[in-house]
């Protein structure tokens, strides 16, 4: 009779056990994408090494379409990334140094940020640059030799940016930007999005005096000869993003992206011969562009990456340079496992 007890205990213990796992196995919290696809390291800081070449160009038209083009003359900038979950900084500078010392000095300060959930993606950056050279100076001078002559130099011109993007991922649980972008994840399987939202940019110049040297204004018209500009943009913008996984780890990875749009465009101008600020409306075009190659380890992960803003207006006298940023960036980084916090407040906000 014992025994006969016993082994209906032991039965009854075993179909308890069963049951309790299947209770387990069937509570699935869903992290809110295709884990066959994308693999997070959200819970990590990622600390990363960051070596930058950017570049600016302000340039003016003359009447028969030649023009006359001002760049910066920087080398490569340092700085430092912090990433964490679904927030990204980072800042880097020249540190007083510059390139070419035949183009003169130019300064650069850029501090940069992310707000990066699953649907929604908000990268921003802002930029401060000082002193200029002309990349054409035969324009000027027809005897200008390259390999020995000093380039003309604005130490007087000044330049800010700051641009802003939001979009959405219509594929955001096997597409991940975060991967693409920073390395908090990594793209296990090859996928790609369609995206759609919103940019918007603050740009100023300013200077002592106009571009155009006054022996050649009878070249150019009068707008060409302003001394201080601010230009603002809000637009639309869809585009497409694509990752390519290689090796049998998947660790290496291909990213592109191009993202154009429509926007709604204010420029503002003070200049030489008026005293009177002109405001021009119009719409025209803006563009994203962006190639990026790296290795997404566990722990060490390192990329290159490529990327593009372009500006364009319907009427001239709207923005009266052709504006063009463009970014050269390497980075080193690490991942470093972060115990759960036991701040409510940190909880509530997803850190």
């Amino acid at each position: 009779m014992l025994k006969y007890q016993l082994d209906l205990f032991l039965i009854a213990a075993s179909m308890l056990f069963s049951l309790v796992g299947v209770a387990q196995t069937d509570v699935y919290a869903d992290p809110g994408f295709d884990t066959n696809y994308i693999l997070s390291f959200r819970d990590y800081l990622v600390v990363t090494v960051v070596s930058t070449s950017a570049n600016n160009t302000v340039a003016v038209h003359d009447t028969s379409g030649e023009s006359l083009s001002f760049a910066t003359n920087l080398p490569a900038s340092f700085g430092l990334a912090v990433d964490y979950k679904w927030l990204t900084a980072e800042y880097t500078s020249t540190f007083g140094r510059t390139g070419d010392p035949r183009k003169g000095e130019t300064s650069m300060q850029s501090l940069g940020f992310g707000l990066t959930s699953r649907k929604f993606w908000f990268r921003n950056f802002f930029q401060k640059t000082q002193g200029y050279y002309l990349e054409n100076p035969e324009y000027l001078n027809p005897n200008f030799n390259a390999q020995t002559d000093n380039y003309p130099h604005r130490s007087d011109i000044r330049a800010t940016i700051y641009y802003a993007v939001l979009n959405y991922g219509f594929n955001h649980r096997r597409y991940s930007n975060n991967a693409a972008l920073w390395q908090l994840e990594r793209q296990k399987k090859s996928a790609g999005s369609f995206t759609a939202g919103l940019t918007f940019s603050y740009a100023t110049y300013s200077a002592d005096s106009a571009l155009v040297p006054s022996k050649y204004r009878d070249f150019f018209s009068e707008r060409d000869f302003i001394t201080a500009f601010d230009f603002t943009m809000l637009g639309l913008n869809g585009g497409y993003l694509h990752t390519f996984s290689f090796t049998k780890s998947k660790k290496f990875f291909l990213s592109l992206a191009l993202i154009p749009g429509v926007s709604y465009q204010r420029g503002s101008s003070f200049s030489e011969v008026s005293d009177v600020a002109k405001d021009k409306y119009a719409f025209g075009l803006h563009v994203e562009a962006r190639i990026s190659f790296g290795y997404n380890g566990d722990v060490w992960y390192s990329s290159i990456t490529s990327t593009g803003y372009a500006v364009s207006t319907a009427f001239d006298d709207t923005n009266p340079f052709t504006q063009g940023y463009s970014f050269f960036r390497f980075v080193v980084g690490y991942k470093i496992r972060m115990p759960e916090t036991k701040s409510a407040l940190l909880k509530k906000i997803g850190l």
